[in-house]
């Protein structure tokens, strides 16, 4: 499988297309909703969340691990 390696910043508006339509194939209409919901109506520390999911790693590390499960 080959991998974009060009840095297209995609619109924000499909990303968010994308993800609903993924959110209700996966959790289905009433689960999905109730995600939204509640994520959507709080405030978030993205940046403590960024240090939870990745820690100390670089773009590079992130890059790296993301590409391994693509060769």
């Amino acid at each position: 499988m080959k991998v974009q390696t060009d840095l297209t910043i995609p619109e924000i508006d499909e990303i968010r297309k994308e993800g609903v339509k993924a959110l209700v194939e996966r959790f289905g209409m009433a689960k999905a909703a109730f995600f939204l919901r509640e994520t959507a109506s709080r405030p978030l520390n993205y940046l403590e969340i960024k240090d939870q999911l990745f820690g100390e790693m670089t773009a590079t590390d992130i890059y790296a691990q993301i590409k391994g499960g693509y060769d």
